[in-house]
């Protein structure tokens, strides 16, 4: 049976591996282009001309961010939890948990989570609509910058983890 895991668990991890950076480039992509293409191409218009182009592209991107965010949560947790148990199972540095401890990889891992779950509300309130999160939206230039810079920081923490266990 071991030998059937391993068997699947390379292209398995190649797929998720994929599916999240792709997921990343769709959502990061997408909070860049807002913040410095969008907006400022936005600012010459008049407030309703504004509003109704906000309303279209929000109907039109709500899709893809959820998209992005769900992606991001599966296959996230499905690369944590695989990259676990490679380390314990190949007893990285003598002993996989020792490793993981030693290196920090759970304190960056959890830096990166919380600073996505930070993104993913943000950016779910500049494309939502409801009353509770009209702050985002109120100041889009504001929150699209944090959200920019939120994005950033979890992509370089992710290239950080990467590369702590690849070398």
């Amino acid at each position: 049976m071991e030998d059937v895991v391993r068997q699947f668990q390379e292209p398995l991890s190649l797929i998720l591996r994929w599916g999240h950076i792709l997921a990343a480039i769709v959502a990061v992509g997408g909070l860049l282009f807002s913040r410095f293409g969008l907006l400022p191409a936005l600012e010459d218009l008049d407030d309703a001309t504004r509003d109704r182009v906000h309303e279209g592209i929000r109907r039109s991107w709500l899709k893809w961010v959820i998209g992005a965010i769900t992606l991001l949560l599966v296959t996230g947790l499905a690369n944590y939890l695989l990259t676990i148990a490679r380390v314990s199972a190949e007893a990285w540095g003598g002993n996989g948990r020792a490793w993981m401890r030693f290196h920090g990889y759970h304190a960056f891992m959890g830096v990166k989570i919380l600073f996505a779950f930070a993104l993913f509300y943000l950016a779910s309130a500049l494309v939502g609509r409801g009353e509770g999160t009209q702050w985002a939206r109120d100041d889009r230039k504001k929150w699209l910058t944090i959200a920019v810079g939120l994005g950033l920081a979890v992509v370089i923490l992710s290239g950080y983890l990467r590369q702590m266990h690849t070398g």
